[in-house]
């Protein structure tokens, strides 16, 4: 039976050199191993942000980027529950994705927790990973899975993302981060050491 593992974890935290790190150990052992990117699944959404930069929601700015686009999504409260419900269905079609996959273990990068925070971060919804939305995009995922968060101290996510410090919404975020960590359902793995280690903390709820 195809196993699940879901990791999660703000820009910085270093998430994607330990999903590599993972994936190579694993394959080590013998196992196939499959990974996907789910975070941008865009259907609906596309036609919602064309929306949004018309109506002043998502605007260009340019910071130490270059030039950028920011949702300010927020402003506007019915549109970011239309916005939501677009998000959820462009994701239950994005699943199938998921599902297609015939490895021993699938690895999905930034599914289900981190889109909720980009949504809760864009449309400023407190309870987003507390109320109805987060019980919904949750049994979005396949039986047998796994969720970890990804997690790493304020001055290195600082030091290695410029965007950190230039994007409104990073503080936000690492509060909904720090949230989802404390869900019973999601393992926090603690990346302030090696990469190695972080790895290990995961195999050993895997394994």
């Amino acid at each position: 039976m195809t196993k699940y593992i879901v990791i999660s974890g703000i820009d910085g935290s270093g998430k994607t050199s330990v999903i590599e790190s993972l994936q190579k150990h694993l394959e080590r052992d013998g196992l196939q191993v499959s990974y996907i990117w789910m975070r941008y699944n865009h259907y609906l959404l596309k036609g919602m942000n064309a929306f949004a930069r018309l109506m002043g929601l998502s605007v260009k700015v340019h910071n130490e980027m270059g030039e950028v686009w920011e949702h300010r999504l927020y402003k506007n409260k019915l549109f970011c529950k239309v916005y939501v419900w677009c998000s959820y269905i462009d994701n239950l079609i994005a699943k199938r994705k998921v599902l297609r996959q015939t490895a021993d273990i699938v690895i999905c990068d930034r599914w289900v927790n981190d889109i909720l925070i980009d949504l809760g971060a864009e449309c400023r919804f407190d309870d987003i990973l507390d109320g109805k939305w987060y019980m919904r995009f949750q049994q979005l995922l396949p039986a047998n899975t796994q969720q970890f968060v990804v997690q790493r101290n304020l001055e290195d996510l600082l030091g290695c993302r410029v965007e950190n410090n230039t994007n409104p919404d990073f503080k936000y975020r690492l509060s909904l981060y720090k949230r989802l960590a404390e869900k019973n359902e999601v393992i926090a793995i603690d990346n302030t050491g090696t990469i190695a280690n972080s790895v290990n903390q995961i195999l050993s709820h895997i394994e």
